[in-house]
């Protein structure tokens, strides 16, 4: 299914140099507006489709979405199952055969949110089509046994998926040292130099959705938490020291929007769409960020400072190569609970912090960090592979199109006579530097 178009536009003949398959990981489908693959996702596309407009991207999603409607993107319904895990398992061989429709379609890239499953997309591209894209991407989330309190995990599937990929993006150095430390168990040394030169740290951008702004409460003052409410985010933890702080005061309340229940007294979880989420986040006094397992930059903590609301985190690595001077720091539960006293009761040092955080928002805008994602699609570029020498079978392809004047690339190859063993990408590859010929999203 693709997503209609409203644009009133028509693009068949306008020249897309690469086609790009971006497919997903999906962890919250309850609501998938609130799913970090969309959010994050949405945003890279809203930039990366004007800074490339020589791409044509196609979105696998489970729902249609208008994050993923821009010029140059197409949509296809991509189901997977609902729990992290076994999503994470499940590679649908059948669907993505369709989806690839290698007679009809060319790809260039494959850019993946998900590693566990870039060595099934790989051998499928590789042995059962005439593609061969280059594949790089992202990894959002390890399940190492920190993170995870099941018995078996995809961890093998992680390490092995990136080891296929050009590059891998994720959100801290922290996070890369934390996956090549657990790959000790799994790689020897010369994949774990491999997979430490294929990952690199990219910052996701700080967003600030438009959208009304409310004055914080000076009476009953609102503490945020706007992480997932699991453990691997330190949740236990900060309920307890709410706990602590609410037997000393009762003078704020916390909200934490992820949360399905009200776990304490002073708790309100009250659902906003994507603005009304900013707009509540601006009315909170001051946000915390604990232990985060996984050992990434949490964006929930860069929404808050984007509207300026001040965070308390954690006093370590991952947290303070983003945050920098903009955070305030705790390193022990004594010194957590001194300094929420000092900032629920100080609204000048509030402020302070406020104004640093909106300052440091500024400077990490999508807008900036966007071209940190493009450089890996330039890298990827000049990895795919090219027919080196004008061979007769290329001269019959240049003499086939100038003949059609616009042909589609499964007339071409019946033309030639050419089989699925034929890779058909290094051709390809050549064609797009051709003066007086264009690609197409058709052909």
């Amino acid at each position: 299914m693709k997503y209609p178009n409203h644009l009133n536009y028509s693009d068949d003949d306008v020249e897309y140099k690469y086609k790009c398959l971006v497919y997903p990981n999906i962890t919250y489908q309850k609501d998938f507006s609130k799913d970090s693959y969309y959010i994050i996702m949405s945003r890279i596309l809203e930039h990366l489709t004007k800074l490339r407009p020589d791409i044509y991207f196609t979105i696998l999603t489970p729902k249609i979405m208008p994050g993923f409607q821009y010029k140059n993107t197409e949509q296809i319904i991509y189901d997977q199952p609902t729990y992290p895990n076994t999503m994470r398992c499940h590679f649908d061989t059948k669907r993505m055969l369709e989806i690839i429709n290698y007679k009809k379609k060319d790809w260039d890239f494959v850019y993946t949110y998900l590693p566990e499953h870039t060595l099934q997309l790989k051998n499928l591209f590789y042995n059962r089509t005439d593609c061969r894209p280059v594949f790089f991407g992202y990894s959002a989330y390890i399940e190492i046994p920190e993170t995870t309190k099941y018995s078996m995990s995809m961890m093998r599937n992680h390490l092995n998926g990136i080891l296929e990929m050009n590059t891998c993006g994720v959100n801290s150095q922290a996070v890369k040292d934390t996956i090549v430390e657990n790959a000790k168990g799994f790689l020897d040394n010369e994949q774990i130099k491999t997979l430490e030169q294929i990952i690199q740290p990219v910052p996701r951008g700080w967003d600030n959705i438009d959208g009304k702004r409310k004055k914080p409460s000076t009476s009953i003052k609102t503490i945020v938490f706007n992480h997932r409410p699991n453990s691997y985010k330190s949740y236990d933890w900060f309920l307890r020291k709410m706990d602590e702080l609410w037997g000393q005061r009762k003078d704020f309340n916390v909200w934490v929007p992820l949360a399905d229940k009200k776990d304490r007294e002073y708790i309100y979880n009250d659902k906003f769409n994507r603005e009304g989420y900013f707009t509540e986040l601006s009315r909170c006094w001051v946000g915390v960020c604990g232990k985060s397992y996984h050992r990434g930059w949490t964006n929930s903590a860069s929404d808050g400072m984007s509207v300026g609301t001040p965070y308390l985190f954690l006093d370590v690595d991952y947290y303070q190569q983003y945050a920098d001077a903009a955070g305030i720091y705790f390193d022990t539960d004594t010194d957590f609970l001194t300094k929420i006293n000092k900032i629920l009761d100080d609204e000048n040092y509030r402020k302070e912090y406020s104004e640093k955080s909106k300052k440091i928002a500024l400077e990490n805008t999508w807008d900036k960090t966007i071209h940190l994602y493009n450089e890996h699609f330039i890298l990827a570029e000049k990895e795919l592979n090219i027919i080196r020498e004008e061979t007769d079978s290329y001269k019959k392809i240049i003499k086939f199109i100038k003949s059609r004047k616009c042909t589609t690339k499964d007339d071409l190859k019946t033309h030639l006579g050419w089989g699925v063993r034929i890779a058909f990408s290094a051709y390809r590859n050549r064609l797009r530097n051709e003066d007086k010929i264009i690609l197409t999203k058709q052909g």
